[in-house]
């Protein structure tokens, strides 16, 4: 049998074994039977029959999640049954494949077509009184093999995870408190529920809902989850590339010109996530978002992830304009709610230039703490220095703990960073005159000595 390449699978067996529902894989393969036992036409009618009872599973499956086209069309078919109306189960069944793409939305067009194929060759060879004698329809191996591969490919081996509904409960899943947040954990989660079992179409459509509904009437729902959202578009981007890069910069192109000025800036998360985006938008909309930028409040830039657009070079310097017209507090405020390395170098220049002991300790719990996982070796070096300068943060009895921290979130750096707090522990045992001292910080040295093992 020549070999069938298809989502990843090389041959129809491969295909059928991949099915998903129990008795569909029967039904398939009593079609696969009569087919490599010659019996053709039974072939075609086995293989109708699959399709059938799988899009009746289908949409109870889908009904079980709360799909209102698939409960509905499940409660005909149940009525039809328990009340004997053969007639009306001959009507449904005349429909089930339009009902499957136009209500379950389980197809794509071309999908729909080849199915639609099927049924019509399966009516000739179940009735062949449809057809005159002299043209008595004579199935060919190839388009009996033909039919198998496309109800397996477009149906059988697929989960009900097509059309609005499925867009529908991944919104749902997003937005919950259980979806999770790292990266990894997001890509697995969204492959393993999503992708894997997915048509181009549905990818297609998951994409353009997530590029859009940030942006338009459900935008307040998503509010607050714009990284969520954006770096799951990130994960989605990796596992379908190349429908990600044609759909998003289709869409892109052609939508983010309508995003309202209320919610244009929102877009920063995404354009961190992947920078393209920005390319992508039209010339009209980078101009509205600059203007916007420019003249945003600190209040405005914190709500809608603005800082974000940091990845793109030319908003960097308005970025930098516009936080450095701020007056200090609100650069603290700006700088322990969204930390990043742009901050650091003024961040270190606040720290450093505090006049009081309580200061000292409130800057460098806002200030250094959170700023510490994104510091390089180089970064440390600075902190130290200022901290050894200023009298008023060396000797703020809260320093020590927060120097610790910073050390334990800077661990990774310590083949560079290592001279740096020597030099400062150095410096401290050398001005206290006494190693136990608690201003030439013991458990730092302890930390120090430590790590040496």
């Amino acid at each position: 049998m020549s070999a069938l390449v298809g989502q990843g699978l090389t041959d129809i067996d491969s295909l059928a074994l991949a099915v998903r529902d129990p008795e569909s894989k029967r039904l398939v393969g009593e079609a696969l039977s009569a087919y490599r036992g010659g019996a053709l036409r039974s072939a075609i009618v086995s293989t109708w029959i699959a399709v059938d009872y799988d899009i009746i599973a289908k949409a109870k499956e889908l009904s079980a999640h709360g799909d209102a086209a698939a409960t509905t069309f499940v409660q005909d078919i149940e009525c039809a049954i328990q009340s004997r109306d053969v007639k009306k189960m001959q009507a449904i069944e005349s429909v089930v494949l339009t009902t499957a793409n136009e209500k379950l939305q389980l197809f794509a067009p071309h999908e729909f077509e080849d199915l639609s194929r099927l049924q019509k060759d399966r009516h000739l060879c179940a009735h062949p009184a449809f057809a005159s004698e002299d043209a008595l329809f004579q199935p060919t191996p190839e388009l009996v093999r033909t039919h198998i591969t496309h109800a397996l490919k477009h149906l059988l081996v697929n989960a009900p995870l097509q059309g609005k509904s499925a867009i529908e409960r991944f919104h749902a899943d997003l937005l919950s408190p259980s979806f999770p947040v790292d990266e990894e954990s997001i890509g697995t989660f969204v492959r393993a529920k999503y992708l894997d079992r997915a048509k181009d179409v549905m990818v297609v459509n998951l994409i353009k809902s997530l590029l859009s509904a940030p942006f338009g009437r459900e935008a307040a729902q998503y509010m607050g989850q714009r990284h969520q959202v954006a770096r799951t578009l990130r994960e989605i981007a990796k596992a379908k590339t190349a429908i990600y890069d044609e759909t998003a910069k289709d869409h892109v192109a052609r939508k983010f010109d309508a995003i309202p000025d209320a919610l244009l800036l929102s877009i920063s998360a995404f354009v961190e996530c992947d920078t393209r985006l920005w390319e992508w938008s039209p010339e009209p909309t980078r101009i509205r978002f600059r203007r916007l930028l420019q003249d945003a409040d600190a209040e405005t830039l914190k709500k809608h992830s603005a800082f974000d657009a940091f990845a793109i070079p030319e908003l960097a310097s308005i970025l930098v304009g516009r936080f450095e017209s701020f007056e200090q507090d609100v650069q603290i405020g700006i700088i322990s709610q969204i930390p990043r390395r742009e901050f650091i170098t003024q961040a270190i220049r606040i720290y450093g230039d505090a006049s009081g002991w309580r200061a000292a300790e409130q800057r460098g719990r806002v200030l250094m703490i959170p700023l510490a996982p994104l510091m390089n070796a180089d970064d440390v070096r600075v902190m130290l220095e200022a901290v050894q300068e200023n009298d008023q943060i060396w000797g703020a009895s809260g320093t020590s703990a927060i120097l610790e921290t910073v050390f334990d979130a800077t661990r990774s750096l310590l083949a560079q960073s290592r001279p740096h707090w020597q030099a400062f522990i150095n410096a401290r045992m050398l001005s206290s005159r006494d190693a136990s001292s608690h201003y030439a910080y013991p458990a730092l040295q302890q930390r120090l000595a430590a790590s040496e093992d």
